[in-house]
């Protein structure tokens, strides 16, 4: 029975397959230099093209080059699928004893070309091949991040690589005992083509997907995070501070924030540099963040000013948390930084009508209490 012809077949998906190649290839010139792996995929989808077009020139071509070049070029492009995941969830790369494997590989289907002419025994080595690489891969894909859609996606294609290689070493006693042409039309080898080769594709598009998750997360941490606190921006904080105080509002819950200031700041970036004071800020940060419940919310509105808000936490207990914090930066310091204090001013919305009318409000008076800190002396709490 004559399904489709196979080389029509492969040659359709390897040209879908050079498209997402090239594809990657934009990706890994324009996408952040933290997104890694695109370009060992795209190198990864043109080997295997090529390797199938070699594949499809048997009797052009001479056994060597349709049969042996062909099957290392395969191998080495799945390992490049490997190496690419690797890179990309920030793994170290392993290409040994990997490329010592494909080395043997490749002296076998010499000997199983010249030797033994055993068409039989190259398919089952080649299928053996695909399962493993499939299955590290599939292994690596499922524990790739974001672990969204196109991880999944991703590890989907690979276990069907498995899947397909499995069925395909299974039906050899049946399928390849008097052929030797890998085009052959019997069925089985038909759907092994297909599958194959619509399975490379798969891979292709669901490396970009993963790709463009990632790139996704990026620009949104980006949209939304300090770059050098990894805090929330001002833009952000008041996102998620129009949330709370929607809901304490609804609720009559209360709501605090607490404005924080670093004293004396500037003293700091004159007499040690601003490098010093960049890293003062992130300590601050860093310390404050690990007193801070889930819920909590900190941004940096810039410079050496920090804003925290308090879902669900009256007076008393934001004052303890400002001087809890207060106390950890003064009293445990970083010996490699100078010593520093921060300045704190709480205020409080007890979430009842008639009282502060936005979370600016409530803010304002976070800053009036600040101002009165800094007043008094700094390394304070005012209320």
């Amino acid at each position: 029975m004559n399904l489709i012809d196979p080389r029509t077949l492969l040659l359709v998906a390897n040209l879908f397959g050079m498209l997402c190649a090239l594809v990657l290839w934009v990706q890994a010139k324009s996408f952040p230099a933290d997104i890694e792996g695109l370009a060992d995929w795209a190198k990864a989808v043109i080997l295997i093209g090529c390797a199938s077009g070699l594949t499809s020139m048997r009797g052009i071509f001479s056994d060597a080059i349709a049969i042996v070049t062909a099957s290392g070029m395969l191998l080495l492009g799945q390992l490049l699928l490997i190496i690419g995941l690797q890179r990309f969830s920030g793994r170290k790369t392993t290409w040994r004893p990997p490329l010592d494997w494909i080395g043997a590989v490749l002296l076998l289907m010499l000997w199983l070309t010249y030797g033994s002419h055993s068409y039989q025994g190259r398919l089952f080595i080649m299928s053996l091949a695909h399962i493993g690489f499939s299955a590290v891969g599939a292994y690596f894909a499922w524990h790739a991040a974001p672990k969204g859609f196109g991880s999944r996606f991703l590890c989907m294609f690979f276990l069907l690589g498995v899947v397909v290689a499995t069925w395909r070493i299974a039906t050899l006693p049946i399928t390849a005992i008097e052929t030797d042409d890998i085009f052959d039309h019997n069925p089985v080898q038909q759907i092994y083509l297909g599958m194959f080769s619509l399975g490379a594709l798969g891979l292709s598009i669901g490396f970009i997907l993963l790709a463009n998750e990632r790139l996704r997360l990026e620009l949104e941490f980006m949209a939304t995070r300090d770059p050098l606190t990894g805090a929330l921006n001002r833009r952000a904080f008041f996102s998620r501070a129009e949330i709370e105080w929607a809901r304490g509002m609804r609720a009559h819950r209360p709501l605090a924030a607490i404005s924080s200031d670093i004293d004396f700041f500037k003293k700091v970036n004159d007499k040690h540099g601003h490098h010093i004071g960049d890293l003062v800020i992130k300590d601050y940060t860093h310390r404050a963040t690990r007193m801070l419940r889930l819920p909590d919310i900190l941004a940096r509105f810039g410079g050496e000013e920090f804003v925290i808000l308090l879902p669900d936490t009256g007076m008393a207990e934001a004052k303890q948390v400002a001087e809890r914090i207060r106390y950890e930066i003064e009293n445990q310091r970083d010996k490699n930084l100078p010593p520093y204090t921060v300045s704190f001013g709480v205020s409080i919305a007890q979430g009842d009508a008639g009282q502060m009318a936005s979370v600016e409000a409530l803010l304002a008076k976070a800053d009036a209490a600040l101002y009165r800190a800094k007043q008094r002396g700094r390394n304070r709490v005012e209320t």
